[in-house]
């Protein structure tokens, strides 16, 4: 399956999708777009493959969602914390385009639910990505999103696009009565307690 049609697919399931050619562009968009998750083929042409990939961007995000796509079965290697916890999916199983989607929502769920002082909540907080919770912790914590592009290493209107993200994923409109970004604060505060400004520390990214 293409890069265009996994684009395609989805995009049609709803996710918000940006592709790269080459470990360069991946970086690039990274840094641009700040994901929810990274879905790499380990063949990337010259240069950088898509294990080098994962490397370098969880270098980033230590807690980005990975999903590894390739031609053989893979043994994760489990020496390598960034790459044990990846989901690794053949391209031949990709036919079933549900697969891709189980795969994604899988680590997606898992990195969700296992990392942060957070760990173990539901409520509202059990439909945010890894990298929204730590976001809305941030924001809890009274950062502007200029801190927060700092502190993730990633540009200001990725940023800004990512603290929407999060507001649309806690049901919050804009609704010029009330303070989007209090509501929120609210929200993580009443469901996993007022954070500490060292949980939010530079290097937990």
């Amino acid at each position: 399956m293409s890069r265009g049609l996994l684009a395609a697919v989805l995009t049609a399931a709803g996710f918000d999708v940006f592709t790269a050619a080459t470990a360069d562009e991946a970086i690039d968009a990274f840094v641009a777009v700040d994901p929810d998750a990274l879905i790499t083929d380990i063949d990337l042409g010259a240069g950088a493959t898509g294990l080098d990939l994962v490397v370098s961007l969880s270098a980033r995000n230590p807690h980005l969602p990975v999903v590894v796509l390739s031609n053989y079965v893979i043994t994760p290697d489990y020496t390598n914390p960034v790459l044990s916890r990846a989901a690794y999916l053949r391209k031949k199983d990709l036919g079933d385009t549900g697969a891709l989607l189980v795969a994604l929502d899988t680590v997606l769920r898992e990195q969700g639910s296992q990392t942060g002082p957070d760990h173990g909540h539901g409520g509202r907080l059990a439909a945010l990505t890894t990298s929204q919770i730590h976001v809305l912790r941030m924001i809890a914590v009274g950062m502007s999103n200029a801190e927060i592009a700092e502190h993730r290493r990633c540009s200001l209107r990725a940023a800004e696009h990512m603290v929407q993200r999060t507001f649309t994923a806690l049901g919050l409109g804009a609704d010029p009565r009330s303070n989007t970004r209090v509501i929120a604060a609210r929200i993580y505060i009443e469901e996993a307690g007022m954070p500490a400004i060292e949980e939010v520390a530079p290097q937990e990214f």
